[in-house]
C-alpha cells in the first residue's frame, strides 16, 4: 500500500516524542518506513488526566481539532506517567477511577481537569472518534517499565486497553507482546536511553535499538493491518 498521500497525528508521552532518541519518536519512524506526513503533539512528561505544571493528553487532542488537523491514521499512548508516584506522595499523580456507562456525555472541550485516569481517556477516545472519524486509531501500550511500580504499571495499562476494547480502538500491547522488560538489567542497558547519567539504561525512553528493534515491529504492522 501506497502511504505517501497519508497524514498521522502522533499524541502522548514522551515515549511517542522520542525523548531517548534525539526526539525520533514513532511518528519519525513511521515517515519514514511508510512515507506518510506526520504532526507530532506528544510531550515529554504527558498524562491522560490532569497534573499541574505537566502536559494534558485531553489539550493535545483539543489543540489538533482546534488548528484543523485532518488525519487518516492517529496513534497515541499514555499512563505511564499518571501512574506514576511522585516524590512525597504514596499515591499516583492521576487516580484511575472508574469507566463510564455508555457513550455518551463526553465533550473533550469541556473535561474537567479533576477527572480520572479513566474518564479522561474515554474523553480523548471520543473526541479522536468523534472528530476524526475517518482515521484509523492505534493506541500503544509500552513496555514492562523497571521504573513504574509493577502493580500499578498493569492496573493502568489493563485499563487503558479495556477502555480501548469498549470504544472498539485497536491497539498494540507491547508489555505483552514485545519481550522488553527493564526490570532485567541486560534489558534495560540495552535498549533505554541514559538520560540521568546514571551509567544504565533508565528503563522508560527506548532507545534507537529499543525503537527499532521492539517498538516499531510490532507497531508498523499493527497499524497496516488496519
Amino acid at each position: 500500500m501506497d502511504y505517501s498521500d497519508k497524514r498521522l497525528l502522533v499524541f502522548g508521552d514522551s515515549i511517542m516524542y522520542g525523548s531517548g532518541n534525539g526526539g525520533r519518536g514513532v511518528g519519525e519512524y513511521l515517515s519514514e518506513h511508510l512515507g506518510m506526513t506526520f504532526e507530532k503533539y506528544a510531550v515529554g512528561g504527558a498524562r491522560v488526566g490532569y497534573r499541574q505544571g505537566k502536559s494534558w493528553l485531553v489539550e493535545q487532542v483539543a489543540t489538533a481539532i482546534q488548528n484543523g488537523e485532518q488525519a487518516d491514521y492517529i496513534v497515541f499512548d499514555g499512563f505511564t506517567n499518571d501512574c506514576n508516584i511522585s516524590e512525597g506522595s504514596t499515591l499516583p499523580d492521576v487516580p484511575l477511577g472508574e469507566v463510564t456507562e455508555g457513550y455518551s456525555g463526553f465533550d473533550i472541550f469541556k473535561a474537567d481537569k479533576g477527572m480520572s485516569f479513566s474518564r479522561c481517556f474515554e474523553e480523548v477516545v471520543c473526541a479522536l472518534m468523534t472528530h476524526f472519524s475517518r482515521a484509523k486509531i492505534l493506541f500503544v501500550r509500552p513496555h514492562n517499565m523497571g521504573r513504574r511500580d509493577d502493580r500499578l504499571q498493569r492496573l493502568y495499562g489493563e485499563r487503558a486497553l479495556e477502555l480501548c476494547r469498549k470504544w472498539g480502538v485497536p491497539y498494540v500491547d507491547l508489555y505483552s507482546e514485545s519481550g522488553l522488560n527493564t526490570f532485567i538489567p541486560v534489558h534495560r542497558d540495552a535498549f533505554t536511553f541514559d538520560s540521568y547519567g546514571w551509567g544504565r539504561g533508565d528503563c522508560t525512553h527506548p532507545n534507537a535499538d529499543g525503537y527499532e528493534l521492539k517498538y516499531m515491529p510490532l507497531i508498523e504492522a499493527k497499524l497496516k493491518s488496519l
